[in-house]
């Protein structure tokens, strides 16, 4: 309400709420001091609780480290030792089949397969049914093997007859009971005979030589010669001892004879090649004759020996590497083909260097390092090292390391971090 002064009236009820906000307010400034205060406090609390957690590690000007004498004790460490090293080339490959043993089978025949006799890792020997086929070839076969068998003992049995019929002309030329031209005609009818006989057996072994091309054995003819009734079914039969490393046919499969996929592959892998591609780099160091060791997932922490038996003379054009392959002996069938394997192909003779265990160094991109202690004054200092091959564990040391010298082994990462916040 205004009076006639211009001045404003407050109400009792605008008075209560004025009051009220005034409270508030208070209460609200009080509580921010209290929080604030303990803030400072816990500040003041933690701030010494993470100083004695941070390492306390020295740092001198030239970048040595001096531990406490607990963090040196919790330190391990290992002696420069002079190693004989190889110069190896490490490389990708696979175990692949000894091709030199080896042999696709194809189908002499074309026809149905009936029966399927052997599967894949079975071992057969040479002979051995693989399959059966129905083949009209084979029917064929056998026709003109009876034929030619027939004819064989028609023309032996006309010329026995035919000698003995000039056997008997010259009886009775010699008692004057026969005429001379009788005796003509009976020794042409014998010389004809001999002819038939020969033509005879020559039909015959042209039989059997096309049967034992389409893989039939003298045994086998044999027996067909001896029966009296055609099969049309006949047995595909092993050409050598081996294994069955794939098998291409199903049941009932027609497949033809010119077929240019092999139906059946059988090799000896009592032997197997160790197939690997190197870079284009490292061909000129490629021997024959070169060792090689060789390790497979299957049997981790195992190595084989080799020895390169074959290095391609050009580089594979699709992927630019050189093409190498060792052979190595596999008696107890434990490398199997297309298993993926590691090379390591010696291409030096061994050099004396420095080694040190691989934990003991730091890699910082391309470049390495480690941290060589000194016993006496129990610091350490980062050295920068050139490194080279690997082997059991240790690294050849080309540069920056003398034999002798102290390196960390543990705890190498706790000095990093702890040397770069310094």
């Amino acid at each position: 309400m205004c009076t006639g002064y211009g001045r404003l009236m407050t109400s009792p009820a605008d008075l209560s709420l004025t009051a009220r906000l005034r409270h508030h307010r208070l209460w609200f400034a009080g509580a921010s001091v209290v929080a604030l205060s303990l803030a400072a406090v816990w500040t003041v609390d933690t701030q010494p609780s993470n100083a004695l957690m941070r390492p306390v590690i020295i740092v001198e000007a030239d970048g040595t480290f001096r531990p406490s004498d607990t963090q040196w004790s919790g330190l391990r460490f290992e002696t420069v030792k002079p190693v004989a090293f190889r110069e190896e080339r490490a490389t990708d490959g696979k175990i692949g089949i000894n091709e030199d043993t080896t042999t696709p089978v194809f189908s002499p025949y074309s026809g149905r397969v009936t029966r399927l006799i052997a599967k894949p890792g079975d071992h057969v020997e040479r002979g051995a049914p693989l399959f059966a086929i129905e083949a009209s070839e084979f029917v064929q076969g056998q026709n003109d093997l009876v034929t030619a068998v027939a004819g064989v003992e028609k023309a032996r049995s006309k010329l026995v007859l035919a000698q003995t019929a000039e056997k008997r002309q010259k009886e009775l030329l010699s008692i004057r009971g026969g005429a001379l031209k009788d005796l003509e005609q009976a020794q042409s009818d014998l010389v004809a005979a001999q002819g038939d006989l020969r033509s005879a057996d020559i039909a015959l072994a042209a039989v059997r030589n096309r049967l034992r091309i389409l893989g039939r054995s003298d045994t086998e003819i044999e027996q067909l010669e001896k029966v009296d009734r055609i099969g049309a079914e006949t047995i595909v039969s092993a050409p050598i001892d081996g294994t069955v490393i794939q098998r291409k046919i199903g049941l009932g499969q027609y497949i033809n004879a010119g077929a240019t996929d092999p139906v059946f592959n059988i090799g000896d892998l009592s032997k197997v090649w160790l197939i690997a591609n190197v870079r284009e780099s490292d061909a000129p160091r490629m021997k024959v004759g070169a060792p090689v060791e060789v390790s497979v997932l299957a049997y981790p922490g195992r190595t084989f020996d080799a020895k390169l038996s074959y290095v391609a003379p050009a580089l594979d054009p699709n992927t630019r590497r050189l093409p190498v392959r060792a052979e190595i002996t596999n008696a107890g069938r434990e490398l199997m083909p297309e298993m993926f394997a590691s090379f390591r192909i010696v291409t030096g003779a061994p050099q004396t260097m420095p080694a040190v265990p691989q934990e003991a160094i730091v890699y910082e991109g391309a470049n390495a390092r480690v941290w060589v202690a000194r016993s006496g004054d129990k610091s350490i200092v980062s050295r920068p090292i050139e490194v080279g091959t690997t082997s059991n564990g240790l690294v050849e040391v080309r540069k920056g390391l003398q034999p002798g010298e102290t390196v960390v082994t543990s705890g190498t990462l706790f000095i990093d971090r702890a040397a770069k916040r310094d």
